[in-house]
C-alpha cells in the first residue's frame, strides 16, 4: 500500500489542501480514527490509526494546530504541529505517527497506550505557531517551550536560540504571537522526576553588548530591584575601545522570581551599559 504525505507551504494563515478535515470526516462517519500515545510528550509520540468507511477514496487532512484531547484527565492535551494529508482507498486502513507536543505543561506526560479524541483546532495563536513550525525544522525542546509560551504563558527566555541560531526565527515568531518583547537571554530549567516542566530556573546565559570610547577597566555586576549586589560576572578587566560582546552564563537557581539588572561599569564606576532580565 502507498500513502500520500503532503507538507503545506504557508506562512500566517492556513492554506487548504485537497483533503477534508479529519474532524469533519470522523463526525460525518466517513472514517474511523484512533489516537494513542506511544509514550512521551513531544515529537512523533502519537500513533494514529485511520480507516476509510466509505465507498470512495478519501483524502484526510491532519492539520497543524489541532489539539488532541486526552481521555485521561491528568494527561496533557497534545498539539499537532506537522501537516499530513493521507489518501485512503475504499476500506483501506492507515497506521502511522503524528508529530505533536504537549500544550498543558502542568499535566502529566501521557503513558504509552493512553488514548485521545480528535479534539478541535486550538486558539488562533497556537494554530499560527503550529502552521509556522510545520514548514520549518526546529529542535524539539525549542518547539515544546515555544508552545508553552503561548499555551501556558511561560517565559520566552525558555526557548533556546541554538548554538548556530537555528531556532532564532522560532523565538521571533513566538514573541510576535504572544505580543511580548524578545529577550536577549536564555534560561535553562531544572529537570525534576515526574514533571515535564519544573519552572525552577537553573542557568541564565546570553551576550552583553556595549561600546567603549577608550581603554577601560570594566566590571559587570548583577543587582536586584532593591539595588542589592547579587553576583559579579567580571571585575576590572581592561578592554580596548570599540564594540564589546561579552558572553555571560551564571546560576540563578537560588534567586527569587522577579526582575534583575545587569550593570556594566567603567573604572570610575560609571554605568556604561545596563540590561534587565526576569525570572
Amino acid at each position: 500500500m502507498r500513502y500520500l504525505f503532503v507538507t503545506a507551504l504557508f506562512l500566517g494563515t492556513w492554506i487548504n489542501s485537497s483533503g477534508e478535515s479529519i474532524q469533519k470526516l470522523i463526525e460525518t462517519g466517513k472514517i474511523k480514527a484512533l489516537f494513542r500515545s506511544s509514550g512521551g510528550h513531544q515529537g512523533y509520540c502519537i500513533e494514529m490509526k485511520v480507516k476509510n468507511l466509505t465507498a470512495n477514496t478519501v483524502a484526510i487532512d491532519v492539520e497543524p494546530g489541532r489539539r488532541l484531547e486526552a481521555d485521561t484527565a491528568s494527561d496533557q492535551d497534545m498539539l499537532i504541529v506537522k501537516d499530513q494529508t493521507i489518501t485512503l482507498a475504499v476500506g483501506q486502513t492507515f497506521v502511522g505517527k503524528v508529530f505533536a507536543f504537549c500544550c498543558q505543561a502542568k499535566d502529566k506526560s501521557p503513558a504509552k497506550g493512553h488514548s485521545f479524541k480528535v479534539g478541535a483546532m486550538a486558539s488562533a495563536a497556537l494554530v499560527k505557531l503550529a502552521q509556522f513550525i510545520s514548514k520549518n525544522n526546529f529542535s524539539n525542546p525549542a518547539v515544546q517551550n515555544a508552545i508553552w509560551v503561548i499555551s501556558d504563558k511561560h517565559n520566552l527566555s525558555s526557548v533556546y536560540e541554538g548554538d548556530k541560531q537555528e531556532n532564532a526565527e522560532l523565538r521571533q515568531v513566538t514573541a510576535e504571537l504572544a505580543g511580548i518583547k524578545l529577550p536577549w537571554y536564555y534560561i535553562s530549567y531544572k529537570a525534576l522526576p515526574g514533571m515535564v516542566f519544573s519552572d525552577k530556573a537553573s542557568t541564565l546565559s546570553g551576550n552583553i553588548e556595549y561600546t567603549l570610547s577608550n581603554n577601560t577597566a570594566v566590571t559587570i555586576i548583577v543587582k536586584n530591584t532593591n539595588g542589592m549586589l547579587i553576583r559579579t560576572l567580571m571585575e576590572n578587566k581592561v578592554q580596548h575601545p570599540g564594540k564589546q560582546v561579552v558572553p555571560v552564563s551564571f546560576p540563578v537557581s537560588g534567586l527569587s522570581k522577579g526582575k534583575y539588572q545587569i550593570w556594566v561599569l567603567d573604572d570610575n564606576t560609571n554605568i556604561v551599559h545596563g540590561r534587565e532580565f526576569e525570572l
